[in-house]
């Protein structure tokens, strides 16, 4: 929500689109048309309608405290004085259509300090419209002084001071109308309006409210959202007037259609906030929605990422680091007092000559051809592949036993003949083969990954020096029996 800005081309609350100034000009356009027509018609009786004065008050009155109230809030949230003068604005004025609509409605004490005269109504009707035109004039003001933005320790107390300072003007002007009735002359009489016309007060009123729409309005271009509809609100209320002066009494055209500018002007300013603060709501949403999308997308990219660091980028199966955590896991099993756990360490032979003679593209063909051979001979015993390094390859067997993994290792030799690959220069054979140095822990034994893989690399050492192209399986270590 942009909240008033005070840079030397800016004083908006809010962004307006065109859209809004279209429809705020185009409700504008038609109280001004309803107005001119209720003019000409505006002391025409009707029929006297006890309901409609309280419930369209009622509504009136709600608007301009609940307008005052989200004001207030977006002060706290801006510390900005002109919103703190706006809300006090709002605040007044609710309080001096509520008094004026428990006056009109003979719903203030019968007797006492704050019993009300004949004249009670009309003149809080009177200072209610000097005080919404006057507070407007003081927002304009305030908007056009450029004043810093309130320090933050400071915000309750100016809270605090403006709030008991619209308090106690209401309740004077409440006093003054009750207790000082006697002093007050007389505006109204037998329900008609023109000793109010006649005496100055009216067209002075009207003045003050024709003035606070003009710095309202003015500049057009340079309004946001909140001074474009507040126009609408002080261009409703100056309707509102005029129909009121022009109906002389109560329960005409006039006066029934001020009552309706009088709803307008307290509701339009809430309804355009509560808009705004919605496409907020709308915006945040969406946004909600995009970040959670935004962390489904990176935790899967997260994911990608950590498979995509676990796998050999030449053979496309687990790399070191990748056998690294797994055995931890598998030596670490809560399993591993019950089972086996067998590891097959497997080197292809003469490979260093393949690659003189070859080329190390033939090298890195034989390597991605050997790897996934291996690796699904392995998962076809639940086995885990990984290339250790170079030539070399590891597979993790959990719950094999030295003969399981023996016959796994004859199986792996013969997987890899089956590939047929040339190799006339190995000293075992004329294609490619492996040799395999394997060990197995028995359930219950110990052993760290650097132990295990110790004995499945001298494993693999003999069976290199006893002529390749085999498999050799690390003794078992018996744990010693104590001397009796």
């Amino acid at each position: 929500m942009n909240i008033l800005f005070y840079h030397d081309s800016q004083d908006q609350l809010f962004h307006i689109t065109p859209r809004q100034r279209r429809v705020a000009l185009s409700l504008s356009l038609i109280m001004v048309a309803f107005t001119l027509i209720a003019l000409f018609f505006a002391q025409l009786k009707l029929p006297v309608l006890a309901v409609f004065f309280p419930v369209i008050s009622a509504w009136g009155i709600f608007g301009d405290m609940l307008t005052a109230f989200i004001l207030f809030n977006q002060f706290r949230a801006s510390r900005i004085l002109p919103l703190l003068i706006l809300a006090c604005t709002f605040l007044l004025t609710g309080l001096l259509s509520l008094f004026y609509l428990l006056a009109l409605t003979d719903m203030m004490p019968i007797a006492g300090i704050l019993s009300p005269g004949s004249q009670s109504a009309v003149w809080l009707w009177c200072f209610w419209h000097t005080a919404f035109p006057l507070g407007i004039l003081a927002f304009a003001w305030s908007m056009r002084a450029r004043r810093d933005i309130i320090p933050l320790d400071r915000i309750p107390r100016h809270l605090f001071v403006a709030t008991l300072s619209v308090l106690v003007v209401a309740a004077s002007i409440l006093l003054l109308v009750t207790a000082g009735r006697d002093f007050l002359p007389v505006m109204i009489e037998n329900g008609n309006y023109h000793r109010l016309i006649q005496s100055g007060i009216g067209p002075a009123l009207w003045m003050v409210s024709a003035a606070a729409f003009c710095f309202s309005a003015f500049p057009y271009k340079k309004r946001g959202v909140l001074r474009v509809w507040l126009s609408v609100s002080t261009l409703a209320f100056l309707l509102g007037i005029t129909l009121s002066l022009a109906a002389g009494e109560r329960y005409t055209i006039g006066w029934y259609g001020s009552r309706i500018d009088s709803l307008i002007a307290s509701t339009v300013v809430v309804i355009a906030i509560i808009s705004e603060v919605n496409k907020v709501f709308v915006r945040l949403s969406r946004q909600h929605e995009e970040l959670e999308e935004s962390k489904q997308a990176l935790e899967s990219a997260n994911e990608q990422l950590k498979e995509l660091a676990g796998i050999d980028s030449l053979t496309r199966i687990a790399n070191r680091r990748k056998f690294d955590e797994v055995l931890r896991q598998e030596l670490n099993a809560p399993q591993r007092a019950k089972e086996h756990l067998s590891l097959l360490m497997i080197d292809i032979d003469f490979f260093k000559a393949y690659n003189d003679n070859y080329g190390h593209l033939g090298g890195d063909m034989v390597l991605r051809s050997v790897a996934p051979k291996l690796e699904s001979e392995a998962l076809a015993h639940f086995g885990f592949t990984a290339r250790y390094g170079g030539e070399e390859f590891a597979i993790i067997l959990p719950g094999h036993s030295e003969r399981e993994a023996e016959q796994i290792a004859e199986l792996m030799l013969e997987c890899v003949r089956s590939l047929g690959i040339p190799h006339h220069y190995s000293g075992v054979s004329d294609q490619i083969t492996i040799s395999i140095g394997g060990c197995t822990l028995h359930p219950g034994e110990k052993a760290t990954p650097h132990d295990l893989i110790g004995r499945a690399d001298e494993a693999l050492y003999q069976a290199k020096a006893e002529g390749r192209s085999r498999f050799i399986f690390a003794k078992p270590v018996r744990p010693r029996r104590p001397f009796s």
